[in-house]
């Protein structure tokens, strides 16, 4: 079974079924990951880390930036 969590997808094998709603730590106790689904994720989330995924920015526009993009899209502020 394929569970995914944010940018992680984990691969598990279900061992056992509660009939009860439990807290996280019994229901964690129910399954366990794969080793391959856990080499894929650190390896993941590592290329993440290192800035591989390609999604850098210079953070959040400025105040003259933001009015740009509103005249540049027709919307907005017209004062």
């Amino acid at each position: 079974m394929q569970i995914r969590t944010g940018f992680d997808e984990k691969t598990i094998v279900v061992q056992a079924l509660s009939i009860v709603r439990r807290g996280a730590p019994e229901a964690q106790a129910l399954y366990t990951e794969t080793e391959a689904s856990i080499a894929k994720r650190e390896n993941a989330a590592a290329m993440r880390k290192a800035g591989a995924s390609g999604l850098t920015t210079d953070g959040k526009p400025s105040k003259k930036q933001r009015r740009d993009l509103f005249k540049f899209r027709g919307s907005g502020n017209d004062e």
